[in-house]
């Protein structure tokens, strides 16, 4: 909900998506909560998009768990549990520069100009296809 009151995305944001299409995403692909301790601090949508190519649809850490790390452990720790992916991808907003920071630093790489969304707001497309945190075998 911030992020739809800070940019005024009424054409793109899951805020005002239905629950019929909530709950249909949840069928695609695996859904998990994150926790803190015993807190619950966030959630992350992921699905395959093609053979070996996954996506990061969303990744949610609330606010009072940002800026800990949480988010890098659980892209690694998802590469981890999809050793099949070649690729991932996802999108961001283009003005939150800490998420950009974060998936750069991850090892995403920028793809193409970004998605002018409003005036307050572009979309960016990220790929990372290499150094994947892939457990080597025994």
């Amino acid at each position: 909900m911030p992020l739809y009151e800070k940019y005024e995305d009424h054409e793109t944001s899951p805020v005002l998506q239905s629950f019929e299409r909530f709950t249909e995403r949840l069928q695609t692909g695996d859904f998990f909560k994150i926790y803190e301790g015993d807190s619950l601090a966030g959630s992350v949508h992921v699905y395959r998009k093609s053979s070996g190519f996954m996506r990061l649809h969303m990744i949610n850490i609330l606010e009072e768990f940002q800026g800990q790390g949480i988010a890098q452990q659980v892209m690694s720790r998802l590469e981890i549990m999809y050793p099949e992916a070649n690729s991932w991808e996802l999108d961001t907003i283009l003005q939150e520069e800490k998420n950009c920071y974060i998936y750069e630093k991850m090892g995403y790489v920028q793809m193409n100009d970004p998605k002018k969304i409003n005036n307050k707001m572009s979309i960016v497309h990220y790929i990372k296809k290499a150094n994947l945190n892939h457990l080597k075998a025994l």
